[in-house]
C-alpha cells in the first residue's frame, strides 16, 4: 500500500526525496504495511535498543501503529521524515531526517536491527542521508547527536568524516546514557570530498563493503 500524496502547503520548506537508492541498501518512508516487519525489527532489537531510545522501552503493536499512522500525509508538510531501511526488501532498521536543529539544518537519526549490525548499514543509511539532506534546497548541514556512552553510535559519523563540533550536558533519558550528548556536523562545503560521499558512491557502484 502507497501512501497517496496531496498537495504540499505553498509555505512548507522543501523535503528530501521520500526514496533514496544507496545500492544494496534501500531508503524509503515507513508506511502503513510495514507494520508487522516493523514490530519484529524493534521487538527482537529491544535489548539492544532500550539503553539508548527511551521510545523503546515498553514497545508494542500500538506504538508500532501510531508511529506509522504518524508516519502518513503530506511527505513535505514533515518535520520528520523518517526512512525503512531495507536490505534486498527485508526491513534491518529506520533512520530519518530531523528539523530540530534550527534553520539550514537538519539532524540524522538511525538505528540497526540487532540481527544485520556490523554490517555497514548505519554508515551506508547516514551517508545516504547526509547526501540527500544537504541536497535540499536551504539546508547546508547535516548533524549527528548521540550520548557520549553510547561508542558504537559515534563510530557512524566519526568514520564518515563529520567534524566534532560540540559535547555539552543532556538530560539523561534512557538508562545507557551518561548525560553528555555529542554533536558532530557536515556541512555542504565538506561532504563532496568526504569519507561519506566516497561511501554512497562506492555502494551505488556494486562496490564490496568496507
Amino acid at each position: 500500500m502507497s501512501i497517496a500524496a496531496s498537495a504540499p502547503a505553498s509555505d512548507a520548506p522543501p523535503a528530501p526525496p521520500e526514496q533514496i537508492d544507496a545500492g544494496w541498501l534501500a531508503l524509503r518512508r515507513w508506511m502503513a504495511d510495514d507494520l508487522d516487519a516493523l514490530v519484529e525489527s524493534v521487538t527482537t532489537s529491544i535489548d539492544h535498543l532500550v539503553p539508548w531510545m527511551t521510545w523503546a522501552s515498553g514497545y508494542d503493536r500500538e506504538a508500532a501503529r501510531s508511529f506509522l499512522e504518524g508516519s502518513g500525509g503530506p511527505w513535505k508538510d514533515r518535520d520528520d521524515f523518517g526512512y525503512a531501511l531495507l536490505a534486498a526488501g527485508v526491513v534491518v532498521g529506520s533512520a530519518g531526517l530531523h528539523r530540530r536543529i534550527g534553520p539550514g539544518g537538519l539532524e540524522i537519526g538511525y538505528w540497526v536491527d540487532v540481527r544485520h549490525t556490523r554490517r555497514g548499514i548505519a554508515s551506508l543509511a547516514a551517508a545516504a542521508l547526509t547526501e540527500a539532506g544537504l541536497g535540499t534546497p536551504g539546508i547546508d548541514r547535516i548533524e549527528i547527536h548521540h550520548d557520549r556512552a553510547n561508542e558504537a553510535s559515534s563510530g557512524i559519523p566519526a568514520g564518515l568524516g563529520f567534524a566534532k563540533v560540540a559535547e555539552r550536558a543532556d538530560e539523561v533519558e534512557a538508562a545507557g546514557e551518561s548525560g553528555v550528548e555529542v554533536i558532530w556536523q557536515m556541512t555542504a562545503a565538506a561532504y563532496p570530498t568526504s569519507v561519506a560521499a566516497a561511501v554512497v558512491d562506492r555502494a551505488r557502484r556494486g562496490q564490496p563493503r568496507r
